[in-house]
């Protein structure tokens, strides 16, 4: 979601906005708003409208929360965590990487769930123990908390139904891994089950509108064709992983050599880059790493300015990402693209044999994946 607008962080996890919410947002204050109404006699139209906005803002802090919830969890089993984005469907968790066992997703999974149960039942707990005796009318506060805490146990239990990519889909997946010892099998029963659920979302959608709930229907219809798609893509993703299981050794650019921070541009690129020995080369510092020269970095320059400058002084210093030369290039690829990364240093056992590329690794995938399609990297969880 590129055109998504960052709000900022928690826990270090960038939260960001994608501009389908505010369909969302005013869909939801505009049913609050009716439903209030129809709830609550002596509220004047002020108090429905506010409790409307405030009511809609809640519901998807509450849906940021069950987010949060994956996020966390996946950040302790050591996965990395590219961000959470609020869009027209709620929220997306955007979680890298593999999980290594059936367990780690079933935790991940059930987390949003559980914190949205609780959520709910923590408001319900204060309306039942609040709530005016005698048939009277709420506080505008007490009515807010009645309808965030029906809506998030309806949120809970939406998201546990066995529909891949929701929750419940994630919850099945592991159950079949576990069992059955297939991850591959998992996801394929799990997205199989969530293309049934889809169509079941999409026929009730349908059979509302035709009977007079217009908005509603459409609104089912639409969440049916979002797991739908989400589903296929899942499969997809799978295809490409079981198709790209191969070493990492087939994308790396091997490396003769390292050159020091001290050593001149114009030394490099004459004796290493332009004799075409390698073109991507480590630079270290007091035997370090401190990052990688190119000749982008060189040409950023002058080539007459060139013996005056040091690698060290030319290129963007970060502590080299590394990883090892028997590792998957799938797994590899997602942990840069998480990272941000274009190149990461690759190691046989604590030895430095060569440098690969988020460019060659994307290639590689292309080439082995059955529909040439390149992306990786974790399907994001859904509302």
């Amino acid at each position: 979601m590129s055109s998504s607008i960052k709000i900022g962080r928690i826990s270090g996890i960038p939260i960001a906005v994608h501009p389908s919410w505010l369909i969302a947002f005013f869909f939801i204050a505009w049913t609050i708003s009716d439903l209030f109404q129809n709830s609550f006699d002596s509220w004047s139209a002020s108090q429905y409208w506010t409790g409307a906005i405030i009511g809609s803002l809640a519901l998807f802090a509450s849906v940021l929360v069950h987010e949060l919830a994956h996020s966390i969890v996946a950040q302790r089993l050591g996965l990395p965590v590219q961000g959470i984005t609020l869009f027209i469907f709620g929220g997306v968790s955007q979680i890298q990487g593999r999980y290594k066992r059936a367990r780690d997703e079933f935790l991940v999974a059930f987390a949003g769930p559980l914190s949205s149960l609780i959520i709910g039942a923590v408001g319900l707990f204060v309306w039942f123990t609040l709530r005016p005796d005698g048939g009277e009318d709420p506080s505008l506060l007490l009515g807010i908390i009645f309808y965030l805490g029906a809506m998030n146990i309806i949120l809970g239990v939406f998201n546990l139904l066995p529909g891949f990519p929701l929750d419940g889909g994630r919850v099945l997946r592991s159950a079949v891994w576990g069992w059955s010892g297939s991850e591959s099998r998992a996801t394929r029963v799990a997205a199989g089950v969530g293309n049934i659920v889809a169509w079941i979302l999409m026929a009730i959608g349908i059979f509302q509108f035709l009977n007079g709930n217009i908005i509603g229907g459409i609104w089912l219809a639409f969440i049916g064709l979002f797991l739908q798609s989400a589903a296929r893509g899942e499969r997809r993703a799978e295809s490409v992983r079981n198709a790209t299981q191969v070493p990492l050794r087939a994308a790396v650019q091997r490396t003769p050599q390292m050159v020091d921070a001290t050593d001149r541009v114009s030394d490099v690129m004459i004796d290493v880059i332009s004799r075409g020995f390698q073109q991507v080369v480590p630079v270290i510092e007091r035997d370090a790493p401190i990052g990688f020269f190119t000749a982008e970095d060189a040409n950023r320059f002058p080539p007459t300015e060139w013996h005056n400058l040091s690698v060290g002084g030319v290129i963007a210093r970060q502590e080299p990402f590394t990883v090892q030369l028997s590792d998957d290039a799938f797994d590899v690829l997602q942990a840069m693209q998480a990272r941000g990364l274009r190149y990461a240093l690759v190691l046989a056992m604590d030895n430095v044999v060569g440098v690969v590329g988020q460019a060659e690794l994307e290639a590689l995938i292309r080439y082995r994946s059955a529909d040439g399609d390149a992306s990786v990297g974790q399907p994001p969880y859904r509302p």
